[in-house]
C-alpha cells in the first residue's frame, strides 16, 4: 500500500464530499427512506442518535471490513499499510493471515477491488467526520474461526461481512437527518450492495456455503441469488441487530470487537 492513497484525502469535508459526486444522492435516498422499508423501532430510536454517532457506528464496521481484506490479501493491518496511524487506533487488530494461494485464485482480483474500496470507505468516513471520527477499536479477525484458511473459507466470511454491511447502512439511513451525511451513507450503501452481489455470485459459482448470521439472513444459493425479502427488497437491520452479529451474541462487546466498538452506539438495546 503506497502512501499516496492516504494522501488523496485532503481539503475540507465539504470539498471532499462534493468531489466524491454525492451531492445529488440525498433526494433519491429520501424517497426510499420515506417508504415502509423500515421498522417502527428504527423510527422510535431516530432521535436518540446524532448523525455523527451514526456515521461513527458505520466507521467501526468499515474498520472491520478493511482490516479483513487487508489481512487476507496483504497479510498486514491498516496501521502497517500506513492507512491509519498507531494513534488512530485504541486497540490492535489480531488474528487472520494472508489466504494461502490467494494470488493464483480466480477471486484474487475481486478481493483486491474489495480491499481498495473498503480502505477508501474508512478514509471517506474519517474525512467526513473530521475530528469527530472515532479511533479504530481492537479487532479480532479470527472471532468465528474461519475466513483465512482457503479461498472458500474467505468467501464464507466475506459474504457475511458484505450482506451485513448492506443491511447496516439500510437500517441506519432513516436515522440520519443531515442530507449531506445521508448522501454519504447512500453512496457507500450502493457500493456495498455491489460488493454483496459479486461475493454472493462467487459463492454460488464455487459451491461455497456461507452460514446464516441470524434468523433474517438469506445465504446465497442457486435459488437465492440475492439477499432480499418476498417483495425483492433488501433487508435492513437495526444497530442492535448488527451489534448482535458482530459481537457474536455479546451485549456490549465480544466477537470481532473484544473490547466493544468505539463511539456512542456500542451496546445492544
Amino acid at each position: 500500500m503506497k502512501k499516496e492513497r492516504v494522501n488523496r484525502v485532503t481539503g475540507s469535508r465539504r470539498t471532499f464530499l462534493k468531489g466524491a459526486g454525492i451531492a445529488g444522492v440525498g433526494l433519491a435516498t429520501g424517497a426510499v427512506v420515506s417508504g415502509r422499508l423500515f421498522s417502527r423501532e428504527q423510527s422510535v430510536h431516530a432521535a436518540a442518535y446524532s448523525d455523527a454517532e451514526i456515521l461513527n457506528f458505520a466507521l467501526n464496521l468499515e474498520y472491520l471490513e478493511a482490516e479483513f481484506y487487508a489481512m487476507s490479501t496483504y497479510g498486514a493491518t491498516l496501521v502497517r499499510l500506513g492507512v491509519i496511524k498507531e494513534e488512530d487506533e485504541s486497540g490492535p487488530t489480531t488474528g487472520g493471515q494472508r489466504v494461502p494461494g490467494f494470488a493464483a485464485s480466480p477471486a484474487a482480483d475481486m478481493a483486491t477491488a474489495l480491499r481498495t474500496d473498503e480502505i477508501d470507505h474508512v478514509l471517506y468516513l474519517r474525512a467526513a467526520l473530521g475530528s469527530n471520527a472515532v479511533k479504530k477499536p481492537a479487532i479480532d479477525l479470527n472471532a468465528l474461526g474461519y475466513g483465512f484458511a482457503s479461498t472458500h473459507s474467505w468467501m464464507e466470511l466475506a459474504r457475511q461481512f458484505e450482506d451485513v454491511g448492506v443491511s447496516a447502512y439500510l437500517g441506519a439511513a432513516p436515522l440520519i437527518s443531515s442530507s449531506t451525511y445521508l448522501a454519504a451513507a447512500a453512496a457507500i450503501l450502493a457500493t456495498e450492495a455491489q460488493h454483496s452481489g459479486s461475493v454472493r455470485f462467487a459463492c454460488i459459482m464455487n459451491g461455497v456455503t456461507s452460514p446464516a448470521v441470524d434468523s433474517i439472513d438469506i445465504p446465497p444459493t442457486s435459488k437465492n441469488f440475492y439477499d432480499v425479502n418476498s417483495h425483492a427488497l433488501s433487508i435492513p437491520r437495526t444497530p442492535s441487530q448488527v451489534l448482535n452479529i458482530v459481537y457474536h451474541g455479546g451485549k456490549c462487546s465480544g466477537g470481532f470487537f473484544p473490547d466493544g466498538m468505539n463511539g456512542s452506539i456500542v451496546c445492544q438495546s
